[in-house]
């Protein structure tokens, strides 16, 4: 009897048979057979712990080439859900949302970080998405890298095209100097809202990531200004050079208004801190002019250049924002000299008498109405410096007379001044 009995229990111990006579596994472990799907330095836990956690008998044989010995726990996601919980998010990336977990992921084991079949994730990414998208030759650091869970979660996110975080917030992480122009007082609409207004986030033709060279990207919000550029026939050069608008712009935030690069006259005096010849004309060293002066134009102290010019185009010479005679000879009009009189008083143009339209007069007569009418009326700019002099009332060193340059010797006194000109003898005014 004990000789019978002692055939059956080895009998239910050979591979192959259960205890009862059952055709399942015996005591060969999985790793005997499938070794390969464990050989990889990253493995998934329940396949190193326990094979039967995501696999179950089907009391079939095993291994038999015709009938499963064993089945998933569940279907797949359903399965992966048993341990891992499901993403949260309102947008649900397509293989997560089909249940396709092992299109990315390996189930046993991967020389990848999370079990992923590639690496780095791009490899896997560009599976589906279009691989264009990196191609151009100035490519974001993640793209290039291949790590495009830098800025997407792969399975389930709150924000548009599953990235990790609102922007700007997720550029941010890694622009931290870009950051910190939010502390700025003037911040550009299109920096504050959304990066992806003027960059590419994976790759573009041109530097910056930026999605057209530059005047043209500003130009698709500032069509004001494409028109002036356009259409008038004095553009401002710094538009047209190098940097074009970030010249004198910063793309993004400034303490400065209109998002310049620095306080108005110190940027002007930038570029203008030099003699500067173009096809027709010459443009003084303004910087040098302001800084020999001991009065400087009260337009420039207040406003700085921009009281007078347009930063970017105008109809006038010298961008000019009203009409201002460049000839030595003017009609004594109003209108011809729009300019100073966007400040001064059209008075000191049109009275001939008067005890307060100017204190350039003798007694009453207005000695501006004396020099700017008749025949050869004369122009602001023929008696005063317009930037800056060393006299006051910006009186100019000298007035030009065809090539020459004759002294104007102009001295101040109490009650007035007088001037010894190559246009007159002394002359001496007294306004009492």
């Amino acid at each position: 009897m004990w000789k019978y009995l002692f055939t059956i229990l080895l009998w239910g111990l050979l591979p192959g048979q259960g205890i009862l006579g059952q055709n399942v596994a015996g005591e060969q472990t999985c790793l005997d057979c499938h070794k390969d799907l464990m050989a990889n330095q990253v493995i998934h836990p329940p396949a190193d712990e326990a094979c039967d956690d995501c696999h179950e008998p089907t009391g079939n044989k095993h291994p038999d080439e015709n009938l499963k010995g064993f089945t998933l726990a569940d279907k797949v996601p359903g399965l992966c859900y048993m341990c891992h919980d499901e993403f949260q998010g309102k947008y649900t990336h397509p293989p997560v949302e089909d249940g396709e977990c092992l299109t990315c992921h390996s189930p046993h084991s991967s020389p990848n970080p999370f079990l992923l079949l590639a690496n780095p994730v791009a490899v896997l990414c560009f599976e589906c998405h279009d691989q264009e998208i990196a191609e151009n030759n100035i490519v974001h650091q993640p793209v290039s890298a291949g790590n495009c869970q830098d800025c997407h979660n792969p399975h389930k996110s709150n924000y548009r095209s599953f990235l990790n975080t609102g922007l700007p917030g997720l550029c941010f992480k890694c622009h931290e100097r870009i950051s910190k122009e939010m502390t700025d007082s003037h911040l550009h609409p299109p920096f504050e809202d959304d990066c992806r207004n003027c960059h590419q986030v994976h790759s573009s033709k041109e530097k910056h990531l930026l999605d057209q060279t530059v005047p043209a990207l500003c130009f698709d919000c500032h069509d004001d200004v494409k028109e002036s550029v356009d259409s008038l026939p004095v553009v401002h050069g710094a538009v047209k050079i190098k940097k074009a608008c970030l010249n004198c712009h910063s793309p993004h935030a400034s303490s400065q208004e209109y998002f310049l690069v620095k306080e108005n006259k110190a940027l002007c005096l930038s570029c203008h801190n030099k003699t500067i010849k173009t096809e027709t004309k010459t443009i003084r060293n303004i910087k040098q002019i302001l800084n020999k002066s001991k009065v400087v134009h009260g337009a420039i102290e207040l406003a700085g250049c921009s009281g007078c010019h347009t930063p970017h185009a105008s109809v006038i010479p010298f961008l000019l924002q009203e009409a201002f005679p460049t000839g030595v000879y003017t009609p004594a009009q109003p209108d011809s000299f729009a300019l100073c009189f966007t400040c001064h008083d059209t008075g000191l143009l049109e009275t001939k008498v008067t005890k307060s339209a100017t204190n350039f007069r003798n007694g009453d007569q207005n000695l501006h109405y004396v020099h700017i009418h008749g025949n050869k009326g004369r122009s602001c700019k023929d008696c005063h410096a317009m930037h800056g002099s060393q006299y006051e009332h910006l009186i100019a060193g000298s007035v030009t007379f065809g090539s020459w340059k004759m002294p104007i010797k102009y001295q101040v006194t109490q009650n007035g001044g007088s001037c010894l000109t190559g246009c007159h003898a002394r002359r001496e005014y007294k306004r009492n």
